[in-house]
């Protein structure tokens, strides 16, 4: 008899099932079982039948199970009978959850046979779909501890869920319309309305209503993505007048709006099924239009003639102020039955954002929206574990995770060495926690953007989940240097051994964690704030890394920041403030007032409310407020968006480069600001401006990696911050690098914004005990 433990995403993705017919396929004997140790299988046989066992389960894999640790030990025979599966044990250990995966295409088709039980039921799943992590309440992963526990199998289903060979064998969801969840479709004031849910859904939807859609992991907040004026209404009322919206629509029209090809088309019909930023298709808002010169000449977005929109819009695709000066727009795929009801020939594309208010956690009760919906499709399965859509920028080289969440939460990280138990407290923005034992990671799912109570609520109540799920003690905690983060104040009052970890050396050791690198590297950490050791902001650095220390070897010089957040929120401000340091005309800047250049002037003069910066997030932000790109910004980043879009035309190699000097290892950047300037003066094309700037980044970003290299020895280059969203900037350091014979990781399963602090601070901490 051998036994066999396996570890991995291994429950609730049809493990047990799977194995028992390869199992009874080949002759054997014993059992498989569930337990908070991971799966446990007994089994007897000849030796050629264990070993075909054995390597059927590691090579005929169900698509959403993933094995981590697999070990097989002899031990004397117990003459079983049959194979069977038995009921799971709930003893000490722990065990992984799967995410929540989208709806197969085995229930996709029985949810559109009319001669199927379960035909249209907005709850149908199996063993390879459905909603995990968002109703499990606790470990191992059976119906009793799961939201699914208050309804009780009919005959039919028990059928299913009892026999061994049928697809729907212990799927903890199963149900049918005869005794599972059921939708409701409420008013404002969250009275039930008569008639068919769905219908009624598609009525308020087509007739300009903004619907609440619970969903698996949470609400969204729906519209017709056609309805101009809904989406204006809907911006309104979530206080969002510029951040793009995501549409969902079914893959077949996908084309008609976004540039694809068939690996992004893959991503987006995976089991994580994210939202992925696609280049808009150039014709999408005039398929069956011919709109002339007129309209050809201006970009899609909302610039283009009102008269032509007024007097056509029913003929657009979608409306252009869903993405608005924006050549890019996020999109997924229906994920829930109950979405591929909704959409249909007359409501083709929808916007489906997330059901919160602004970077606050996405809600799970209609109450939490009562100020932003009309009306609401909602449920009686409760979502005991939101999360949010996860997003992905597709990129030339690799996809670039902008949020992790949905789809991949809670998947553990395997790390490069053994760690303490380990609480990774996070940064302020993409909020986000680690817990670490031995070499498994468990990253939680984007928390929030804010340190608002609501944010620290589910902060918390996503941190005892994790705990009790994974046993987990903490005992050391890591937090960031800055003293006033709600994640900092947190970990502090947690009264256990505390690493304070400096922001960008995080960034770095985050991504040297995701690609098992265990020695020094060069580190390119771009991003807009982070504390840094000497109490100033940093963010244009270039580090020699390694988990135990971190040296600044190169970094922008220090900038006046007047007014801190406030400037941030401000560009036309920083713009103001970093030509007076270097005494550089400012009369060409417009959008800002008298008034502000005067109470500036006396910060600077006064030193009063000033920060001093090295953030190449607030340098994009001043060359962008120069060309009069967005002087106040309404969401993160939107000004250092427009300046990368303005470079989509022509590689940003074939432009010249500004000049700089690198002394005393600091990047001088008063001859860029200067040239800048000038160019302006000259009324220089904005689109040659910003691809100048791009060059001049890549170019003297080079440089210091060179010198690094000179200093260090060392050929691994880690890139890291919130700037590496910038495709230009990514892509541009990758290829610049390699052609200079270096070796560069980019972040991939990690975010390379704030989202992934929170590994580097495990990684750095356990090395520094």
């Amino acid at each position: 008899m051998y036994r066999i433990l396996i570890n991995g995403i291994v429950q609730g993705v049809g493990f047990r099932p799977f194995v028992y017919k390869i199992a009874v396929e080949l002759d054997l004997k014993g059992f498989v079982l569930n337990s908070t140790n991971g799966v446990q299988i007994e089994v007897e046989g000849s030796e050629d039948s264990i070993n075909t066992f054995v390597h059927r389960i590691k090579t005929e894999l169900p698509p959403a199970s993933i094995i981590k640790e697999f070990t097989f030990e002899k031990h004397p025979d117990k003459n079983y009978q049959n194979f069977e599966i038995k009921i799971s044990s709930k003893t000490a250990g722990s065990t992984l959850i799967s995410p929540d995966l989208a709806v197969c295409e085995d229930c996709v088709n029985e949810f559109n046979d009319p001669k199927d039980p379960r035909f249209q039921y907005a709850f149908i799943n199996c063993t390879n779909c459905g909603p995990r992590y968002s109703i499990i309440e606790n470990t191992p992963y059976d119906r009793p501890f799961t939201s699914m526990k208050h309804f009780k199998m009919c005959d039919y289903c028990k059928d299913e869920y009892t026999n061994p060979l049928n697809r729907r064998f212990h799927a903890q969801p199963v149900a049918c319309p005869e005794c599972g969840p059921q939708l409701k479709f409420l008013d404002k004031t969250f009275r039930e309305v008569e008639g068919d849910p769905i219908q009624n859904t598609i009525s308020a939807l087509k007739n300009g209503k903004i619907v609440g859609i619970k969903g698996i992991g949470g609400f969204h907040i729906a519209c017709d993505a056609a309805n101009y004026e809904t989406v204006e209404e809907l911006r309104k009322r979530k206080n969002r007048p510029h951040k793009p919206f995501a549409v969902m629509c079914f893959p077949e029209r996908i084309q008609d709006i976004v540039e694809i090809n068939n690996e992004q088309l893959k991503l987006l019909k995976s089991p994580a099924a994210p939202i992925l930023i696609l280049p808009k298709k150039n014709k999408y808002l005039v398929p069956k239009l011919n709109l002339g010169t007129e309209f050809e000449s201006k970009s899609i977005d909302d610039s283009f003639p009102n008269s032509i929109w007024e007097r056509e819009k029913r003929e657009y695709l979608i409306a252009p102020n869903i993405a608005p000066q924006n050549p890019n727009i996020g999109v997924f795929l229906p994920y829930a039955p109950h979405h591929y009801q909704i959409l249909n020939k007359d409501l083709p594309f929808l916007i489906m954002t997330s059901g919160n208010f602004h970077d606050e956690p996405i809600a799970v009760e209609e109450k939490e929206l009562i100020k932003l919906c009309d009306a609401f499709l909602t449920h009686d399965r409760h979502i005991l574990n939101r999360s949010d859509d996860s997003v992905i920028r597709a990129s030339e080289s690799q996809n670039i995770m902008i949020r992790r969440s949905r789809g991949f939460v809670p998947t553990p990280i395997k790390l490069p060495f053994q760690t303490k138990q380990t609480l990774g407290a996070g940064a302020e923005l993409k909020i986000t926690f680690s817990l670490s034992k031995e070499e498994s990671l468990f990253l939680s799912p984007y928390i929030g953007n804010s340190n608002s109570k609501e944010t620290l609520d589910f902060y918390i109540e996503t941190f005892l989940k994790y705990k009790k799920w994974f046993k987990l003690e903490p005992e050391l905690i890591a937090c960031d240097l800055h003293p006033d983060y709600m994640t900092t104040r947190f970990a502090e009052n947690l009264n256990l051994p505390l690493k304070k970890v400096q922001h960008h050396h995080a960034h770095i050791a985050a991504i040297m964690a995701e690609h098992h690198l265990d020695e020094p590297v060069i580190g390119i950490s771009y991003d807009g704030t982070g504390y840094g050791t000497d109490g100033k902001i940093w963010g244009g650095e270039i580090l020699l890394v390694e988990y135990e220390k971190c040296e600044r070897l190169f970094h922008l010089n220090y900038m006046p920041l007047p007014g801190g957040d406030a400037a941030i929120k401000h560009p036309i401000r920083i713009a103001f403030a970093y030509l007076s340091k270097f005494g550089i005309d400012i009369s060409f800047l417009e959008d800002i007032s008298d008034l502000e250049k005067n109470i500036i002037s006396k910060q600077l003069q006064n030193n009063f409310n000033v920060f001093q910066t090295s953030s190449m997030g607030r340098l994009f932000d001043c060359v962008a407020a120069m060309l009069g790109l967005y002087p106040e910004i309404s969401f993160e980043a939107q000004s250092a968006m427009a300046l990368e879009f303005l470079c989509q035309n022509k590689p940003v190699f074939e432009e010249e480069f500004y000049s700089y000097n690198i002394d005393d290892q600091i990047i001088r950047i008063k001859n860029i600001i200067s040239e800048i300037a000038e160019d302006i003066s000259k009324n220089t094309a904005p689109e040659t401006i910003a691809r100048k700037f791009h060059h001049t980044i890549l170019k003297f970003t080079l440089d210091c990696v060179q010198k690094a290299y000179k200093l260090s020895g060392t050929k691994k280059v880690v890139l890291s911050g919130g700037v590496m969203q910038n495709e230009v900037i990514l892509e541009g350091l990758k290829f610049i690098l390699e052609k200079n014979g270096f070796e560069v990781f980019l972040p991939s399963e990690l975010t390379p914004n704030d989202g992934s602090i929170s590994v580097g601070q495990v990684m750095v901490a356990n090395r520094n005990v």
